[in-house]
């Protein structure tokens, strides 16, 4: 995984990266965000860096619903666009989530 990330000449140190998602497992949920928080890396080079490992088969792409009442992930997983539902209520708050794609987020899982 290291030597891929590293053809792609990203602006993060990939030790470090790799690093630190060796401790996800599979089936894990993978938020650029947190990545962002933890290692302070911009938020375009981890979605680099995560485009180059779902292009690789090592994770795949999900969207999330993120609720702007509450400010919290719905807990609802989209593999496409099309998959989102014009009605989305947040398990959360109970709130309908009106144009809900203007909330999503790009997340990843491990395969």
């Amino acid at each position: 995984m290291a030597p891929l990330l590293k053809e792609q000449k990203l602006n993060i140190d990939v030790d470090t990266f790799i690093d630190f998602l060796a401790h996800y497992s599979s089936k894990d949920w993978i938020y650029p965000t947190a990545i962002h928080r933890k290692l302070k890396y911009d938020i375009k080079d981890i979605y680099d860096a995560l485009e180059t490992l779902r292009e690789a088969g090592y994770i795949e792409q999900y969207l999330e619903i993120y609720c702007p009442i509450c400010q919290r992930y719905t807990g609802q997983y989209y593999k496409t666009i099309g998959e989102v539902p014009e009605e989305v209520y947040c398990e959360n708050c109970d709130e309908e989530i009106i144009n809900p794609l203007e909330h999503a987020s790009v997340i990843y899982r491990v395969l």
